[in-house]
This record gives structure tokens, C-alpha cells and sequence, in this order.
């Protein structure tokens, strides 16, 4: 009798134990799938996360899909832990995973704070050994790459970069010429002058850090910092564009006032597609955003130039490109195959998503082309084709910190309280570089 509950006892831990780890090979996994439909035998398998949800019509997954089909020695499982898209929930989960032991080979983010959060905390791998590998200079394939402290712990999936975006009907009503690569801010605030008219303003400026000094974002290598991690508030172009703002809105009216911006709550692209703004300094997101008629409603014609430049600056074509990241995990197994996925993506995925790649090695023209042949009466072709693929075009040697949401939201904090409370800018100054400061020593 005791024999056989002994047995009958070996049997049932046998069973439970084989049914937990059925259940934990389907986790997470539930929300994963090969994107070729299957797992192709002698194929190195590798795992990647994202927050694109997986299904046939989802880009990245045709992109993904597209991999596994060009090569025999990769198989990629595309695992999406989130069904909303958004990124800041996808990193959560991934970040819960990665700490209980998951390994992740490849993984996407939102923007490059995500991305070097991580690899500060030692959760990504430097990708600098592949390219010295290659004999690459990977500065010389793309027009960014996401470094921090001279390690390269990511790529762009896609690019956005700076630019201006005008209103056709508006300009030519004006008499205004499109404004040609080396137009600097001073120029702007004559063209918002000149566009202000019964009904709208010349100009739109939101209420993100960006706009607080978009000089400080497009022509300076961390928007808020030196390299030696000090405040760079005494940058002249901090006090120049504060000022210039309070200019615009109180004396030129140009710019709808900052306090009815905040209380409304706008989309930043709101008010430039309904025609309240004639004009926009903006990333080239606004590009495809413009085709979605459900969202933004308008029937004119956007027309692009460069971003402007600083009064002072001697150089022309500076800009500020940024994007989502594709970063390999530090305890992956399969790095070499982690990295041609990460490769191939950055160069071909733009054939299934229509973003606008880092990659150098496409042809501009037939990119904008191929891409908005349908759209010519929403988009001039001519002009975004000269604004992105310009070969003057630079970005600062840029460089990122972990933390620089924060210091962001200093800046926009310290610009809120120069135009609501009438504060002078030496007065914000003093607090932003204390605050920041504080940020700088806590993460150390």
C-alpha cells in the first residue's frame, strides 16, 4: 500500500513539473510568432522584442518577415509583449523579463533615452567590435549612431530630423520665396511677421524642451550639457531664443500666446493642420502624420526647408536626427546573428515601413518618390527630397545621458516660469543650473 502511493505520488510530481515547464515555454511567447510562420531547421535563432504588435499588416513584421526570407542562416521570432504600441509599457514588461533571467538578442525602443538607460545599466552590448570587425566606421554608413561615453550601444530603425514645414497657400499669399539651407532664426521671425494674418499666426511653438532653444537641440552635441557634464545655460543661444520668443509672441504677435498653448493642450501638429499656423519647426514625423486626413484634416500642400540657424553660427545644414533604437542584449548567446538582423534592418526595414532612414546609402529622390507618389497634392516631393537628402546636411557629434528626460523637463519648467511669471532669463538661468546640477550629482 505504501509502494503504491509512493509510486502514485512520483507520478503526479513527474507530471507537474513537465506541465509548469510547458507553461513556461509559452510565456512570453503567447504574444510572439515566427515571422515566417515557422522556425526553419539549421537556422540560428534569435529572439526580437517589440512593442509592434504582431500581425501580417504591422510593418515590422513584414520587415522581419522580409529577413528571415533573405538569408538561410538566421530565423528571427518576433515577440511583441504589448498590444497598444506603446513604447514606455513595452519597456516595463521587457525590463521585468530581462531581470528574472529572460535574454533578450534584440530588442527595440521608443527614442535613445530608452535605449541608454539601459545600457548604463549594463543590459546592453557596445556594438563597437562588430564594426572594428567589419573594418567599418559605422559615422561613415549612418547619420547617427547612439553612443554613450564613446561606446555605440545602438542603431536607428528610422530617422526624424529636423525640419520646417510651411503652408504653400499661406506663403504665396505672403509673396514669400521657400527659404533656402543657411536662413537663420532672425529670418524666421520675419517670415512669422510676414505670414501672421487675419485668422492665423505666422508661427507655432509647443510646449516641449525642444522648443524652449531648438538651436540647443540641432546645432550643440547635448542639448543641455557639456562634455564634461556641466550646465551649458551660459551658451548664448539660451538667453537669444528665450528672448526670442517673448519677442514674438508680445510684440510681433506672431505666435499664439504660450499661456492658451498650455491651457489647450494642443497636439503638437494641431494647429499647423487646421491653418492657425502658417509655418512649423518640427522632426519630419510631420511628413506621414499629414497623409492621415482622420486625424489632421486639411487640403493644402505642405512645402519644406531647412531648420534655421543660429545668427552666429559660421556653419550651415545643422540638424538635429533622432528615432527609435535597435539594441543587442549583453547575455544574448547569438550577438553575430543578433547583429546582421540589426544591420539588415537599419538598411532595408524603410522598404516595408516608409520611415526615412540613418542609412547613407539610399537614393533620396527615389525614396520620397516611391514613397508619396500618391500624395503629391498634400506633400511637394521636390522640396522634402532637397530638405532631408542634402548633402550639406550635419548633426553635432552628438551625445546622450541616461537621464536626460529630466534635465528636459528643467528646461521646460525654467521656460514656463520666463513667460508666465515675467521672470528675467538670468533669473530661470540660476535655477535651471542648480537643478540641473543636482540631477548630474545624484547619478554619479
Amino acid at each position: 500500500m505504501k509502494k503504491t502511493s509512493l509510486s502514485l505520488i512520483c507520478l503526479f510530481l513527474v507530471l507537474a513539473v513537465a506541465a509548469c515547464g510547458s507553461k513556461s515555454n509559452n510565456n512570453p511567447s503567447e504574444a510572439s510568432a515566427s515571422a515566417s510562420g515557422g522556425q526553419a531547421a539549421g537556422k540560428e535563432k534569435i529572439k526580437f522584442y517589440t512593442f509592434k504588435v504582431s500581425k501580417p499588416d504591422e510593418p515590422i513584421y513584414q520587415a522581419v518577415q522580409a529577413y528571415n526570407e533573405s538569408q538561410d542562416k538566421v530565423e528571427v521570432e518576433y515577440v511583441s509583449l504589448v498590444q497598444n504600441s506603446n513604447s514606455t509599457d513595452f519597456m516595463k514588461k521587457l525590463d521585468i523579463m530581462i531581470s528574472s533571467g529572460e535574454v533578450a538578442d534584440v530588442f527595440m525602443t521608443g527614442n535613445e533615452e530608452e535605449l541608454l538607460e539601459r545600457a548604463s545599466r549594463g543590459v546592453v552590448e557596445p556594438l563597437n567590435s562588430f564594426f572594428e570587425q567589419e573594418k567599418v566606421n559605422p559615422e561613415d554608413e549612418y547619420n547617427k549612431v547612439i553612443k554613450l561615453d564613446d561606446k555605440i550601444y545602438g542603431l536607428l530603425s528610422s530617422s526624424t530630423q529636423w525640419l520646417t514645414v510651411f503652408n504653400r497657400e499661406h506663403l504665396e499669399k505672403a509673396g514669400l520665396k521657400l527659404p533656402e539651407m543657411g536662413w537663420t532664426w532672425d529670418d524666421f521671425r520675419d517670415y512669422a511677421k510676414k505670414l501672421t494674418a487675419d485668422g492665423h499666426y505666422g508661427t507655432y511653438f509647443h510646449t516641449w524642451g525642444e522648443y524652449a532653444n531648438v538651436i540647443a537641440y540641432t546645432e550643440r552635441p547635448n542639448p543641455q550639457l557639456d562634455a564634461n557634464l556641466n550646465p551649458i545655460f551660459d551658451d548664448p543661444s539660451f538667453k537669444y531664443f528665450f528672448e526670442l520668443r517673448r519677442a514674438m509672441e508680445k510684440e510681433d504677435k506672431s505666435v499664439e500666446p504660450y499661456s492658451d498653448v498650455l491651457a489647450s493642450n494642443y497636439h503638437v501638429l494641431q494647429q499647423f493642420f487646421a491653418g492657425n499656423a502658417s509655418m512649423l519647426a518640427v522632426p519630419s514625423y510631420v511628413v506621414r502624420a499629414g497623409l492621415n486626413q482622420e486625424k489632421f484634416p486639411h487640403d493644402f500642400q505642405m512645402v519644406f526647408a531647412p531648420v534655421p540657424r543660429s545668427v552666429d553660427s559660421q556653419e550651415i545644414g545643422m540638424t538635429s536626427i533622432g528615432g527609435g533604437g535597435l539594441a543587442i542584449g549583453a547575455k544574448s548567446k547569438h550577438k553575430e546573428a543578433a547583429f546582421d538582423f540589426v544591420k539588415w534592418m537599419t538598411k532595408e526595414s524603410y522598404k516595408y515601413t516608409h520611415e526615412i532612414p540613418t542609412y547613407k546609402g539610399v537614393d533620396g529622390a527615389a525614396l520620397i518618390n516611391d514613397f508619396f507618389k500618391e500624395n503629391t497634392d498634400l506633400i511637394d516631393t521636390e522640396s522634402l527630397t532637397k530638405t532631408l537628402f542634402d548633402p550639406r546636411i550635419k548633426v553635432a557629434n552628438t551625445f546622450s545621458v541616461p537621464y536626460g528626460s529630466e534635465l528636459k523637463t528643467i528646461v521646460e519648467n525654467g521656460f514656463s516660469n520666463y513667460m508666465l511669471n515675467h521672470l528675467s532669463f538670468d533669473e530661470v538661468k540660476t535655477t535651471m543650473t542648480n537643478e540641473v546640477k543636482k540631477v548630474v550629482e545624484a547619478n554619479k
